[in-house]
């Protein structure tokens, strides 16, 4: 039986909530250990290596899952995935409840990367078929949106939590609520309205997941990548772009705050809440600015977040060299992420605009490999620099210096400068 046009867009609205509640956990794991590092590291001893190791982890599984989860959304379509992705985030949060060594937390972390690294491609893919495209950058920037309120809830809520249950039951019960969503995921969510009974939400053109040979859909992917060389070009700049800022609010921040300015945990939970209100803010308005101010121009945005992200990592180094001026650096903490998000959603709704439908999935697939492989660069590379700063001992954990920090955040700011002449090579057509 046909459902009507207007049941379609009610229920369509029940459809992204589920999937980006799923979302909301893996922007929630991916910068918790900023807040949990100090009590992981106080159970076992860490050194910033080791930290950096485990914390990357996330990052390196999240990086091998987006060819696969980019194949297989074209391949079997993304519902499965978001069900694989979500109870997979919850055993690996089960695991480091239990985790009796750093290595079963290790473990944990990686599971929890694994599946948080097929979320982000099929809820694109899901986008496709139940918003239209003028509506397309919009909903992805309100989705990282709701991942960056996970990210809010990693700071001054998780903080809170760790104090009154402890971080091992912290875990438990993220573990609890992310299988229930899975649950709730395979019962209400369909790839296409269709499957549902429901017209196509754009009324000139019927969606179906096309059932070629999974060879194919490879083929087909990777020869377009090549083929339009603005989707390299994009690639290496959100690498840069993303890996800089990931491994600042999503590792080194917390620590950063602990050891120069002496800051508690609550202290830090704080400032990282700034952070993740600026990724919401930016993230959401600058999705709505591109689809509906811009009318889709892509380019000016993205250049213009480019050159505010990179001042800001230019004024970071002079802000913490004076250790004065704290609430301006509270201010550039906040600004962070509204600078990158600014260009960050408007470079992904530019490779859902060049890319073909039935090979968007694969293309973003290997855009994104390639982003997190960078992430999980710059944050044990930021830990190498540390690690050789000769830091002291105190309480049996590390604390490194304020030279340490300006040392191992020049890469990053050098490679946000970068970014600004990528961005000026960007093609939109």
């Amino acid at each position: 039986m046909t459902r009507n046009f207007k049941g379609l867009l009610r229920y369509r609205w029940l459809v992204y909530l589920l999937i980006a509640s799923v979302y909301f956990f893996v922007y929630f794991h991916r910068v918790s250990p900023a807040v949990m590092g100090h009590e992981f590291a106080r159970e076992w001893s860490l050194g910033g290596t080791s930290l950096g190791i485990m914390s990357s982890l996330y990052l390196y599984l999240y990086a091998a899952a987006q060819i696969p989860a980019g194949i297989l959304a074209d391949f079997i379509g993304p519902k499965k995935l978001i069900i694989f992705s979500a109870s997979t985030m919850a055993l690996g949060s089960f695991l480091s409840y239990i985790a009796p060594t750093f290595t079963m937390l290790a473990v944990g972390r990686a599971l929890i990367g694994l599946g948080a690294g097929f979320t982000l491609i099929p809820l694109a893919k899901i986008l496709l078929y139940w918003f239209r495209k003028r509506e397309f950058a919009t909903m992805l920037g309100l989705n990282i949106s709701i991942g960056n309120v996970g990210a809010i809830f990693a700071s001054t809520p998780l903080m809170a939590l760790m104090t009154l249950v402890g971080w091992r039951n912290a875990f438990l019960y993220i573990s609890v609520v992310t299988f229930a969503l899975t649950i709730m995921n395979m019962r209400c969510v369909k790839d296409t309205p269709e499957e549902m009974g429901f017209p196509p939400i754009e009324q000139d053109k019927t969606n179906i997941i096309k059932q070629t040979s999974i060879q194919m859909t490879i083929k087909n992917g990777v020869h377009e990548w090549f083929r339009n060389h603005t989707f390299p070009l994009i690639t290496i700049m959100i690498t840069i772009s993303y890996g800089t800022l990931i491994s600042f609010e999503g590792l080194w921040a917390g620590p950063f705050l602990a050891d120069v300015y002496k800051m508690s945990n609550t202290g830090i939970g704080n400032w990282l809440l700034t952070m993740a209100i600026g990724m919401v803010i930016g993230q959401a308005s600058s999705g709505y600015l591109s689809d509906k101010v811009f009318k889709g121009r892509r380019k000016i945005l993205i250049i213009t977040g480019s050159v505010f992200y990179a001042l800001n990592w230019v004024l970071l180094l002079i802000v913490i060299s004076s250790q004065q001026y704290l609430l301006f650096l509270r201010f550039l903490f906040f600004t962070f992420a509204i600078a990158n998000s600014i260009a960050s959603v408007s470079t992904m709704a530019l490779i859902r605009d060049l890319a073909p439908e039935e090979s968007y999935g694969t293309i973003m697939g290997i855009c994104n490999t390639i982003t997190f492989i960078g992430g999980a660069f710059f944050q044990t590379i930021t830990g190498n620099i540390l690690d050789r700063s000769k830091p002291i001992i105190e309480n049996g954990m590390k604390v490194f210096s304020l030279k340490g920090y300006l040392s191992a955040f020049i890469p990053s700011t050098i490679g946000a400068i970068l970014c600004i002449f990528l961005a000026l090579l960007i093609k939109e057509n």
